[in-house]
């Protein structure tokens, strides 16, 4: 098993190097599909590659070889679909900003409202650290679910510095200007400072990460250097990257055991192995092996509506669904968690197990087809407008559902995409909108003059 593994993780790592090969380190961030495939080997080949080796199973101690190779060939089967279908919508976000550098004036008025983005989103990070500081950061993270209830807007919007940081960062390499540029480096350090001491201090690596990805994919977008085919200078900056990747998972490391030794204080024997802290962030595959060994209610749809409802405080409809995240830790653990009670502690689900707790295993390899062909008609429609913010909208949707949507419950997911995607439609109603109106007015001006 662990060679079959192996080899296919080989071959996601040759599809990702063929594209880099040909059109250089963007290549990863140009098309989806290279993000989308190589977090997809990381989650469902790389991990149970490690968990295998190890001989390390959070939920039970060993799975049959069969239900191993069922459950790989489930999820390569379900993305081989995906990728048929999505690579059908060819795009390319090389190409889709290529030719909007320059445009000063709209950058401006983007870094403008951006910076009240920020503000929004720097304003309820102090707030969040006020509670975590009140209490202590030790007793929070015991009880991260508990301390945040009722605060879930709250949370969310703190979200806001991070977002404004990729945009802040686009101007800055859109923006022809010194001045200009000078004034989108600021902010974009700035809020970069912001988002990591807060997700530090509340021990929240998947942000910190998310972070790292999107800004990193802006970099590389906008640099033409790194979208040619690859070569000695392109080379250099690739081991610039891997160095950065290992100053970062270092940083996330730790975080991590720090986070574990609270979990296992009472343990007098406490080790953290390197599995064990890749697991905690990406080890979702083993959720798929638990579902096919063990008996369990098919949801029909239920993790998906409660992702939509969420939005909806608990206290005006109490008996709301529950998401992917409790439900599958109480179908593990029965009881385990208990809407309203203490130290309660959930599961990350990821695309292809909320399928299969929701539609079995015909899910997961058939409604991957729906997914490709709406996402991708999206980003297209997205690609077309005249509009910067609305291709930076575009990009970052690539960017979520090639890398949270992968390992994320879809009802976090959900949620903090839709508040993410609100400061866009606020740009672009200052920007787009009024451009629209000014040009209206000329015209009206010009037909009664």
């Amino acid at each position: 098993m662990i060679i079959f593994l192996a080899i296919l993780l080989i071959l996601v790592l040759g599809f990702t190097a063929y594209f880099i090969i040909q059109r250089g380190i963007g290549a990863i961030y140009s098309n989806p599909l290279v993000l989308g495939t190589l977090f997809f080997g990381i989650i469902h080949l790389l991990l149970p590659l490690m968990q295998i080796n190890s001989d390390y199973f959070r939920y039970q101690e060993e799975y049959s070889i069969i239900t191993i190779l069922v459950s790989i060939i489930l999820v390569v089967v379900g993305q081989l679909v995906f990728m048929v279908f999505f690579s059908r919508f060819k795009l390319d976000y090389y190409q889709v900003f290529k030719d909007v550098k320059g445009r000063n004036k709209e950058v401006r008025r983007i870094l403008n409202i951006n910076i009240f983005i920020f503000l929004v989103g720097a304003y309820f990070s102090y707030k969040n650290l006020s509670v975590i500081l009140s209490i202590g950061v030790t007793e929070y993270l015991r009880d991260r679910i508990s301390h945040g209830q009722g605060k879930g807007i709250q949370i969310l919007f703190a979200h806001w510095s991070y977002l404004s940081a990729f945009i802040f960062i686009f101007c800055y390499f859109l923006a022809t200007r010194k001045k200009l540029k000078r004034r989108a480096l600021f902010f974009t350090i700035i809020s970069i400072l912001v988002s990591v001491t807060y997700y530090t201090l509340n021990s929240n690596r998947n942000s910190i990460f998310t972070m790292l990805l999107i800004i990193g994919g802006a970099w590389l977008i906008n640099n033409k250097m790194l979208n040619t085919k690859l070569n000695k200078k392109q080379a250099k900056i690739i081991g610039a990257i891997s160095f950065a990747l290992i100053i970062a998972f270092t940083l996330f490391f730790n975080i991590g055991k720090e986070r574990y030794a609270l979990y296992a204080s009472r343990h007098k024997e406490f080790k953290y192995s390197l599995v064990k802290s890749l697991n905690g962030a990406f080890g979702n595959h083993e959720n798929i092996m638990w579902l096919l060994e063990n008996d369990h209610e098919k949801l029909w749809g239920q993790t998906y509506v409660a992702g939509f409802t969420n939005l909806v405080p608990r206290s005006m409809w109490p008996n709301k669904p529950l998401g992917a995240g409790p439900k599958l830790k109480n179908f593990i653990d029965p009881g385990s968690y208990v809407i309203g009670g203490q130290r309660n502690s959930s599961l990350t689900t990821g695309f292809f197990t909320e399928l299969q707790m929701n539609y079995g295993v015909v899910g997961m390899v058939a409604f991957p087809i729906g997914i490709a062909i709406l996402i991708g008609f999206l980003l297209k429609r997205l690609n077309r407008s005249k509009y910067i913010i609305v291709r930076m909208t575009s990009f970052f949707t690539a960017i979520m559902f090639a890398t949270m949507f992968y390992y994320a419950e879809f009802l976090g997911f959900y949620s903090r995409f839709f508040i993410s995607i609100i400061p866009f439609f606020i740009i672009y109603f200052f920007v787009g909108i009024r451009f629209k109106l000014k040009k209206s007015n000329t015209k009206l001006n010009t037909i009664s003059s």
